[in-house]
């Protein structure tokens, strides 16, 4: 019988997920060195310090795999993409509230990671990362309350009974009498606005600093295109007289002298937006009102154009590291 539990080359998922994590906690260690340079406040200094620490271990950790599987490490994000000392572009208040986004970002991909592997090790380490972002997104969160900086989603204050649906109107959208937004609904859109806001100020300040003309543009353009969605899903709670979340544009200072390099800001911003695409499917999934489901549909097609555009600048710019690829049988043939 063959024996599954040693000796097994790495899936081209289990690749994935080391590749992609190393990248992205490469990018993640520059912004927090950053960040831990000039922050005032206590409390947000060990979230921070916390968040540092994990990203660093998890290169080590990514870095180890690949060797042993006789991958090269990607580049990713060096020493030569962060200038810790420049001056601070966001406020104590907004890089709190940024590391809490980021930890919802990073419990979603390392679900999703431990969902294709395989290999006993890895599952083992990605249910440690879990568990430590889990501790990250739990750390910031009791900041933002602790502070009053966080805006809580919506309260239903009406009287609620246990009751089906009997009429098919319950999904109308246009016509009609449109019914009061679920709390289901609720749920998708306040995090959609949540994380639309942060990428909103992220594409006000790296927009303020880049040096390529052609970035500030695309900093500006994704800017614009945000602050429309954040229209959209406002008006979604906004019609049944419900609150949506703080924002955070004043968070920004007034240094034009960039701590990060323009790869660097680009790929944050694209990726981002391209991650968006995925959050906005979710809650287009989980609507049930016609209206909302095309509000969310438009929105993707708008999202997917903008992340792609991002991608091709990245890569004119030689800035967009290849992934690993399969084989291609057809072009060794051909040599």
């Amino acid at each position: 019988m063959e024996n599954h539990s040693t000796n097994t080359k790495i899936t081209s998922s289990e690749l994935a997920n080391l590749w992609m994590q190393y990248v992205n906690d490469s990018l993640a260690r520059c912004v927090f060195r950053h960040f831990l340079y000039h922050i005032e406040d206590k409390s947000v200094q060990e979230v921070v310090q916390y968040a540092l620490e994990i990203a660093e271990g998890h290169l080590v950790k990514c870095e180890q795999f690949l060797t042993k599987e006789g991958y090269p490490k990607p580049m990713g994000f060096t020493d030569q993409d962060v200038t810790v000392e420049a001056p601070r572009l966001f406020t104590d208040t907004f890089i709190i509230v940024y590391v809490q986004i980021m930890a919802v970002h990073g419990m979603t991909r390392y679900a999703g990671a431990l969902g294709n592997i395989l290999d006993e090790e890895q599952r083992k380490y990605f249910r440690h990362v879990l568990i430590e972002t889990m501790e990250l997104y739990d750390k910031a969160t009791t900041v933002l309350l602790d502070k009053g900086i966080i805006s809580k989603p919506p309260t239903f204050n009406n009287h609620q009974k246990v009751e089906y649906l009997t009429k098919q109107n319950f999904l109308t959208g246009w016509f009609g009498r449109r019914r009061p937004i679920s709390a289901v609904e609720v749920s998708g859109t306040f995090l959609n606005l949540q994380k639309t806001m942060v990428k909103i100020v992220l594409e006000l300040g790296f927009g303020q600093v880049a040096q390529s003309k052609k970035v500030q543009k695309y900093m500006e353009r994704g800017r614009q295109l945000c602050r429309k969605h954040f229209e959209i899903l406002s008006l979604m709670l906004n019609e049944d007289n419900l609150h949506i979340p703080r924002t955070f544009e004043t968070e920004v200072t007034d240094s034009t002298l960039s701590p990060f390099s323009d790869k660097l800001m680009l790929f944050h911003v694209a990726t981002l937006l391209s991650s968006a695409v995925g959050y906005y499917g979710e809650a287009l999934a989980l609507s049930q009102r016609r209206d909302l489901g095309v509000s969310y549909s438009t929105m993707i097609a708008d999202i997917e154009v903008i992340a792609e555009d991002g991608m091709n600048l990245l890569i004119d710019n030689g800035w967009m590291e290849q992934p690993p690829l399969a084989t291609d049988h057809e072009g060794l043939a051909r040599n």
